[in-house]
């Protein structure tokens, strides 16, 4: 499989699980730490696809309303 479209998998399970973090944890001192735990598992493993993983996050952040870090 494409390493694009694995790491795609982990970014949609990340997404599905961002608007019950949002309603959880509405203090960006906690979303924050939970939302990382999740997001910098898949950045590390990115490779060459670092910069592509990292504007994925950041648009499904600004899409679901994240509040700012």
């Amino acid at each position: 499989m494409n390493p694009r479209a694995e790491l795609q998998k982990g970014l949609n399970r990340i997404e599905g699980q961002l608007p019950r973090l949002l309603d959880e944890l509405p203090d960006p001192a906690d979303f924050w730490p939970a939302f990382a735990g999740e997001a910098d598992a898949i950045l590390e493993g990115a490779g060459l696809e670092h910069d592509w993983v990292a504007d994925r996050l950041e648009s499904m952040l600004a899409f679901h309303g994240a509040p700012a870090p």
